[in-house]
Order: C-alpha cells, then structure tokens, then sequence
C-alpha cells in the first residue's frame, strides 16, 4: 500500500489535472452539440438525449465515453507521463533501489493507471451532472419521465462495466512503457494499439475476436452506432463493422480478463528481464 501510494502522488501532478479537465470538457461539449441537435432533429432523440443528461443517468455516459476512445486516447497520455517517464527521467533505477521487488512496482504503476481512469470517469460524470439540466431547460428538451431507480441502475451497470475496460487500457499502456522504455514511445505505441484494434474490427468479418469487439460486447455499445445528431453513448463501436452480431457480455468479459492477464504477464516478463540502467 505504501508503494501505490507514493505512485499515485506521482499522479497528482499538472498532467492528471490538465486530462481530467479536458476530458470533462470534452463530455460537455459533447453534450452541448447533443441536446441542441436533438432539440432541432426530434424524432425521438431528443427524449434519448434528455434521459442521457439526468444527473445520475449521466454516469452511464461518462463512461461508455471513458470506456471508449477518448478514455483510450486519455490513458495513453497518462501512462506516457506516468510508467515511460520513469525511464524519460532516469527515475526507475532509484524507484526499484527503494522497493526491490519489480513486481510490485510493476502492480502499483497498473493499479495506478487504473485509478486514474477512475477519476476521468468520475470527473465527466461531475461536469455532465451539472451541465446536463441546463443544457434540457435551455434547449428545450421533453421529460424523459425516467425514475431515479432507473437511472441509477443504468448508471451503475455502466459505470461498473467499464472498470474492467479501464483496467485493459492501463494494462495496454503499461505494456507499451516497458517495451519502449520513454515517454513519447508509450503515448504513441499505446494509441496506435487502440487504433489498430478498431481498424481490425472494422474490417468485414472482423468477428468477435477483437480486444474491440470484446469491449464492445461487455459494455454492450449498439452495433456500428454511426449518428451524431443526437448524443452518443461512446465513440468505439461506430468504428466496428455492424455487418456481424455483437459479442455478448460473457464473451466479452473472457475476452477483456484475456487481454488484462496476457499485457500483464508479457509486461511482467520483459520487465523482470529487463535492464535498468538510468
């Protein structure tokens, strides 16, 4: 504990704070455009939309965004900063004299990462919260006449769901830091991993067997989802070729804890046989 604690006030820093802010940012924006699309479209988006923007429903949005490519895109910068720049910064040889065993130091960067990811969820879900009944009076949107238990339930089956993805995405960006060793090698391998998995899955006859398809599955994101008029749920499975059926959520889940363990394990080897010099 004394270990994950020193990496995440290694987190506290201008870079946490500037990603969350922005991802936050990003969700209101996001919904901005959303509700006055909605409100000029109707058809039924705009009652979609409303019920997106409920305080509490709006977890469910933080983090199917979260748990897509921004949230991707977000861990990629973080794990850049925070697991290549140990050695960008010739820290990780002090690191390891100091803790010892290159597993634990290894877990407490993954379980950091991983926290991290938390609080962008947390923090989009904060600024949806407030921006969300605004932005219904001002545009004019319909009563969803959604009960609290309701959004509640949505937004716990969400926000728990993409725990999981979160942790995949710590894990992807881990396993890029110890394979090539600096900050910008990390940020650059971890998005163009993320990128590569969607463009695979986009592909006719990608199949179920995709780490993207397997998120899609698990947080159970609408098969190639491709309006923007309204406010969407995620930006990943837009990216998905539709022409096949969707991995379910058991499909999903095995496929995700497949992914977390091998990154994991490949990760743990190379950096256990790894030297550390700086």
């Amino acid at each position: 504990m004394r270990l994950l604690r020193a990496e995440l006030r290694k987190l506290n820093r201008p870079l946490l704070w500037g990603v969350m802010v922005s991802s936050a940012l990003f969700c209101v924006l996001l919904a901005v455009g959303g509700s006055a699309n909605a409100r000029l479209d109707g058809g039924g988006g705009d009652l979609r939309t409303a019920a997106q923007l409920h305080p509490v429903a709006a977890g469910a949005e933080a983090a199917g965004l979260m748990a897509s490519l921004p949230g991707a895109l977000a861990i990629a910068l973080l794990a850049g900063g925070h697991a290549g720049g140990e050695w960008s910064g010739r820290t990780l040889k002090n690191l390891l004299v100091q803790h010892g065993r290159r597993r634990r130091v290894l877990a407490a960067k993954l379980v950091s990462l991983w926290i991290a990811g938390v609080a962008l969820v947390a923090a989009c879900w904060a600024g949806l919260a407030v921006a969300g009944p605004v932005l219904v009076r001002v545009d004019h949107l319909p009563d969803p006449h959604q009960s609290l238990a309701a959004a509640a339930s949505w937004a716990g089956s969400q926000v728990g769901r993409s725990l999981l993805v979160l942790a995949v995405f710590a894990a992807v960006g881990l396993l890029a830091a110890v394979l090539t060793r600096n900050t910008i090698g990390t940020t650059a391998a971890t998005a163009g991993a993320f990128v590569v998995m969607l463009a695979v899955a986009a592909l006719p006859g990608g199949g179920a067997w995709t780490p993207a398809t397997w998120v899609q599955g698990w947080m159970g994101f609408p098969a190639g989802e491709a309006s923007i008029t309204a406010l969407p749920s995620n930006f990943w499975s837009r990216f998905i070729d539709a022409s096949g059926a969707a991995p379910g959520h058991l499909l999903g889940l095995a496929g995700l804890l497949g992914t977390l363990i091998g990154c994991g394990a490949v990760a743990l080897v190379v950096f256990q046989r790894g030297d550390v010099s700086g």
